[in-house]
């Protein structure tokens, strides 16, 4: 009994053998589904086009291809409508009708918004046949990341009769790519202001799955080394063209940001301005 359990097992190489065959005609069988749902009007070269990367000005950046479609097949074909799979993506309405062999051509657009990967696709529909599918792609990428918080800053006076020196806080933010770390940003700051970085801490990672990139934060400070002007703009320029300015004492254009406080002080003969008096104090007086 014992013996002929063990001519009944298994070799190694018998069970291999018994997957392999299994896989193979799975794999012929896929293959052959493949082929039968194929839709006759094939892509010329290639059914996907990567843009790569794609310097974004904002609101968009839109990129053009043109496909080259064949009909594969010795009849007529009847091309009913091109489907795109977003609002971001746009395509040609084809040959209404294609001859048997001939090729046309298929002009699409994407447009991009935002730092990120993003695919789409474009359904080709023909009458009584299997559609087309052709795929697009891009990595957007801000060309000017850099913005700031809040859209004006605010330099107060500290009483009726004398002004102290009043340091308003604000931020940056710009995007960073590949794990380096941005250069500091350059001010240029008119007579009566000086502002202080603190440099750029990473405040979110970016996925390279989805394309996004790495966000950075950096604080600052505006001090006033005289009597605060009324609106004025600090330009910040970081390397690559990447450049953004700062409003002091300004109207923003929103609901309660024309100051009627008067924050900024005009030239007034009975102000006195004493740079070594702290608002808070000068506020208590």
């Amino acid at each position: 009994m014992d013996a002929k359990r063990k001519a009944r097992r298994f070799r190694p190489m018998q069970v291999i053998s018994i997957l392999l065959l299994g896989c193979g005609i799975f794999l012929l069988a896929w293959w052959i589904l493949q082929l039968a749902m194929a839709s006759p009007l094939q892509p010329v070269d290639s059914d996907r086009h990567d843009f790569g990367v794609v310097l974004i000005d904002p609101p968009e950046s839109t990129v053009a291809h043109t496909f080259v479609l064949r009909n594969t097949t010795d009849r007529p074909l009847r091309i009913l409508k091109t489907v795109p799979s977003c609002g971001c993506t746009w395509a040609g309405p084809g040959e209404p009708f294609l001859e048997a062999g001939a090729t046309m051509e298929l002009p699409v657009t994407f447009s991009v918004k935002e730092s990120r990967r993003l695919d789409s696709n474009i359904k080709v529909v023909l009458e009584d046949e299997s559609p087309l599918v052709l795929w697009l792609s891009a990595r957007g990428r801000l060309r000017d990341s850099l913005r700031h918080t809040p859209q004006s800053i605010t330099i107060r006076r500290s009483g009726e009769s004398t002004l102290g020196i009043r340091k308003s806080n604000a931020r940056l933010y710009v995007e960073g790519w590949d794990g380096v770390r941005p250069p500091d940003p350059a001010f240029h700051p008119p007579d009566g202001l000086e502002v202080e970085f603190h440099g750029w801490r990473l405040v979110k990672e970016g996925k390279e799955r989805i394309g996004t990139p790495d966000l950075y934060e950096g604080d600052l400070k505006v001090t006033a080394t005289g009597p605060p002007p009324d609106r004025v703009e600090i330009p910040v320029f970081m390397p690559g063209a990447q450049e953004t300015t700062l409003l002091v004492n300004g109207d923003t254009g929103m609901r309660g940001g024309g100051f009627e406080d008067r924050s900024w002080v005009p030239d007034v003969p009975d102000i006195n301005f004493d740079p070594d008096v702290p608002v808070e104090e000068a506020d208590e007086d």
